[in-house]
């Protein structure tokens, strides 16, 4: 036993960090686009396969987070890998509330909640590219940043158009019901929106 501590610590074991993170953002972007055809299709196999890549996209993180306590070195900044991993989880997680909230309050979806289903799984789908360059071709990030700041930025006009088409009329309960809605879009940009300030500051320090 104390010859294999030594060897580890001579020898540390080598983590995949990159593909860790680029699986995480795949499985949540895939489970964000099976939150899109659901709102549009109403397929039960869609509602479940959001739960699916929920689900998976947890393991994937705490993967990570346990390979991070044991590895001896991290391609980058700890405390970012660690932070962009749970980035992404909180935005898989406000997508889940989507799914949950629109079925419980049995929602009829409008062209608002269609229009930000879109725009989350494009966000999302960008994320993705740009996490698969981000160890070979970090300096070409920049675009894939910009293209992910379009989609945010479209996020919060198509929420506030919503909001000014909500308050014209005067059903107060269907003013909460949808409010739910587009209130759990807006965090998901939020925190896709923290994902990438934390991607653009990691390859800042590796150019």
């Amino acid at each position: 036993m104390k010859g294999d501590n030594l060897f580890d610590k001579i020898f540390p074991k080598k983590y995949d960090f990159y593909s860790m993170l680029n699986e995480q953002s795949k499985t949540t972007y895939n489970g964000i686009h099976a939150l899109e055809k659901w709102i549009k299709d109403k397929t039960e196999s869609d509602y479940n396969d959001v739960f699916l890549y929920e689900s998976e996209a947890d393991s994937i993180r705490f993967h990570l987070e346990r390979d991070l306590i044991e590895a001896f070195i991290t391609p980058f900044d700890r405390q970012d890998l660690y932070s962009i991993s749970v980035e992404i989880d909180k935005i898989m997680n406000c997508s889940k509330s989507v799914l949950k909230t629109i079925k419980a309050l049995n929602i009829e979806v409008n062209s608002t909640i269609i229009s930000m289903a879109e725009l989350l799984s494009r966000g999302a789908l960008e994320l993705t590219e740009a996490i698969s360059i981000l160890e070979s071709k970090p300096a070409e990030s920049q675009s894939k940043i910009e293209s992910i700041r379009k989609s945010q930025n479209s996020m919060e006009e198509i929420y506030i158009s919503g909001l000014s088409g909500l308050f014209s009329n005067n059903d107060c309960i269907k003013i909460l019901k949808y409010m739910e809605i587009y209130n759990h879009f807006k965090e998901a940009a939020m925190f896709l929106g923290y994902t990438v300030d934390i991607y653009h500051r990691i390859c800042v320090r590796m150019v």
